[in-house]
């Protein structure tokens, strides 16, 4: 009797950290922290010809890092999201106006800045990807604890943490989202849902309170070790 071959799918969910050993891996939060923004905030200045080279070293580094296609297409799903919601409003305002000259809206000229901020965007997530691929909550937290600190050394101020906290939960609320969504959804279709509208309206008031709750308990957790810590 031939053995049955069972096909385990990993779940991933946008934006979840990776273990590795890469350089990537191994570079302290603070500089990713620091660097990778500033190089977003610039290649958004320059002309959009810059932010495909971006892309391009981007995908490379990740498919360096090993880092899969679905797991790149997953942590850039908004991308598709926003440009939908671009032709979308791009229809409801040529309908509102009364001209139906589809060809015309939808035009190179008329596109052209659009599809310009959505390759930018683009390339901004790719990097948001590969700080959160790269890097764990606790060491985006040290990363902004050590980029506050130093800050307020150079200013002369007491070491005292007003940011980090805020900002590390911030960020780690990011893959979080993504994380009960996913776990909404498996949970749903493992029910014998279907994905549709009503699959949207019955999960999104749960990712709703379940994310209020788990942020709650993280920023009492983080206050009741502060308190303990004075």
């Amino acid at each position: 009797m031939a053995k049955e071959k069972i096909k385990v799918t990993k779940k991933y969910s946008s934006f979840s950290y990776k273990a590795g050993n890469s350089f990537l891996h191994k570079c302290p939060a603070w500089a990713k922290l620091l660097f990778i923004p500033f190089i977003n905030i610039l290649f958004l200045c320059l002309p959009v010809y810059f932010a495909v080279v971006l892309i391009a070293v981007q995908f490379g580094t990740a498919c360096v890092l090993k880092f899969s296609l679905r797991e790149q297409i997953t942590d850039l799903k908004p991308v598709l999201y926003y440009g939908a919601f671009v032709v979308l409003m791009d229809v409801l305002t040529a309908l509102g106006s009364g001209n139906l000259d589809f060809g015309k809206v939808f035009s190179w000229e008329n596109q052209r800045e659009s599809v310009f901020l959505l390759i930018k965007i683009f390339s901004v997530l790719q990097s948001a990807s590969l700080v959160f691929k790269t890097s764990t909550s606790l060491e985006l937290r040290e990363g902004i604890w050590t980029i506050e600190k130093n800050v307020r050394k150079m200013f002369h101020l007491k070491e005292k943490n007003l940011v980090t906290d805020a900002v590390s939960l911030f960020l780690n609320f990011i893959p979080m989202v993504s994380k009960i969504w996913e776990q909404s959804k498996r949970a749903w279709l493992a029910r014998g849902g279907r994905k549709g509208v009503i699959m949207y309206l019955r999960l999104l008031p749960v990712l709703f309170f379940v994310g209020m709750k788990k942020a709650y308990s993280a920023a009492r957790a983080l206050e009741v070790r502060d308190g303990d810590s004075i």
